[in-house]
Parts: structure tokens; C-alpha cells; sequence
């Protein structure tokens, strides 16, 4: 079971770095659900933001300083080009 949630917590942010690759990088547009977007006004105004400025960079260092701790290396690997790329395309 802990095999399992480890996984999970390795694998979320690395999808968020896809769905961002997808996104900007790729011009691919994530397609609206069926039901329709009933997202309240403070998710889009004030957990949103929160999480691309605070909780993108956190769960890039926080996922590759464990990946690299406890030696996953196709993990910190994943890590480092899916989240560490495009940091360093940014830069220069």
C-alpha cells in the first residue's frame, strides 16, 4: 500500500507538468467537461494563482530533492526534464 501512494504523490505533480507542457508549450487545450464549468469565483481568483506560483515550484523541489534522496533515479530523471526543462529554457 505505501508502494502505491508513493507512486501517486511522485506521479501527480509530473502530470501537472504535462497537462503545463501540453498547454503552453505545445498549444494543446485541455478540453471543458461535458457538465460545463461551475468553478466558484474564488477558486479562479485566489487557489489558482496560489498554486501555479507556490504549489508548481514547491512540488518540483520537493519531488526531486526526494527522488534524489532516496535515489528513484527514473524518477528524478522524469522530474528534471519534465519540470526542470523548461525552468532552464526560461532563464536563458
Amino acid at each position: 500500500m505505501m508502494k502505491v501512494v508513493k507512486f501517486i504523490l511522485l506521479f501527480i505533480p509530473l502530470y501537472w507538468y504535462v497537462l503545463l507542457w501540453d498547454g503552453f508549450v505545445f498549444k494543446i487545450g485541455i478540453p471543458e467537461p461535458p457538465i460545463g464549468n461551475d468553478v466558484p469565483s474564488w477558486v479562479e481568483s485566489w487557489l489558482v494563482p496560489l498554486f501555479w506560483f507556490v504549489g508548481t515550484p514547491l512540488s518540483f523541489f520537493i519531488g526531486s530533492a526526494y527522488a534524489f534522496r532516496k535515489k528513484y533515479w527514473v524518477w528524478f530523471g522524469a522530474y528534471m526534464i519534465l519540470g526542470g526543462l523548461p525552468v532552464m529554457l526560461f532563464l536563458n
